[in-house]
């Protein structure tokens, strides 16, 4: 049998994915990450996107002051909400080593496992005083609907010009620099009636025109198909 797997950054992966954080409602995950900078004697700073995005929590961005004159700073990146839990959630880690949610919902570790693993490595390069050339952290909220956090964030305030963005589920190692962008469209399909026994040809169905909408759509290709994706239809 696998040893159990317990450590503080675990611990802190289970109290993150406890705490829903559906886009717009990531407060009590955003004064979680702030309240862990402060204890590493951190200072931190809100905008205010919440207001600007009618949520409930803005970005929360950080700086550590280089301690070494070489080197290239960076900046990292997660987001602080989920898409929404259709129940309680409930992590547990299994016999396996797996962290999962006995709810059997999502789990949350899009993209609380970024967060915790942003916070532990900080926390160790105060700890152990690594030598760097400065260190920005993101907390951005309302990714999982268009990164409107992200796109409401002052970038001018980075000083870093390279940085990583922990939202990917490939292997280790793996880069990603692309990947398809979402735009969102209302359309109205009226239809026009006719008398189905005398002049059926005259009629115009808005449903076969609203169906065909997606073959007549420009189809772009970023390494895998991308779109169109119809999202809802209402009458």
């Amino acid at each position: 049998m696998q040893q159990a797997l317990t450590s503080p950054l675990v611990d802190l992966f289970l109290e993150l994915c406890a705490l829903p954080s559906p886009s717009g409602r990531e407060r009590a995950v955003a004064d979680c990450v702030a309240a862990y900078l402060d204890d590493l004697g951190l200072e931190c700073d809100e905008d205010d996107a919440a207001g600007r995005l009618d949520g409930d929590a803005g970005n929360i961005y950080c700086r550590i002051p280089p301690t070494d004159d070489g080197g290239t700073p960076i900046f990292l990146c997660a987001h602080t909400d989920t898409v929404p839990p259709e129940t309680r959630i409930d992590p547990i880690v299994g016999e396996d080593g797996i962290v999962r949610n006995a709810a059997r919902t999502i789990l949350g570790s899009d993209n609380k496992a970024a967060v915790v693993v942003m916070l532990g490595a900080i926390r160790r390069i105060l700890d152990e005083g690594r030598e760097h050339a400065g260190i920005e952290l993101l907390f951005t909220p309302q990714e999982e609907v268009s990164l409107r956090g992200a796109d409401a964030f002052d970038h001018t305030r980075l000083v870093a010009t390279t940085g990583f963005v922990y939202d990917q589920g490939a292997p280790i190692g793996e880069i990603v620099l692309g990947s398809p962008h979402a735009r969102l469209l209302d359309f109205r399909f009226h239809g026009r009636a006719a008398h189905a026994g005398m002049h059926p040809e005259d009629g115009r169905s808005a449903i076969a025109a609203c169906g065909g909408t997606g073959s007549v759509c420009a189809q772009r290709k970023i390494g895998i198909p991308a779109g169109p994706f119809v999202g809802g239809i209402r009458q």
